[in-house]
């Protein structure tokens, strides 16, 4: 199930356990990226997908912070 991690400047981020998407809230364009920054989907060009592999890269710690926080309240 695809949590929500926080909206930043019209962006909506939203994980699962093995991906991170970044969809712009405007637009509805958006990339999902797995856990490692792969593109799974993108309709961005290729600038702004490097900008969202980079981003993630950034907030993936708080990510994983998250995902943890949901496990203990699974238990």
């Amino acid at each position: 199930m695809r949590k929500e991690f926080c909206v930043k400047d019209g962006i909506l981020i939203t994980y699962t356990d093995s991906d991170v998407c970044f969809e712009d809230c405007k637009t509805a364009g958006s990339i999902l990226l797995t856990n490692d920054g792969e593109v799974i989907h993108s309709n961005f060009d290729s600038e702004k997908n490097e900008y969202f592999k980079k981003y993630l890269k950034q907030i993936y710690s708080s990510i994983t912070s998250f995902r943890n926080l949901d496990a203990l309240e699974s238990a």
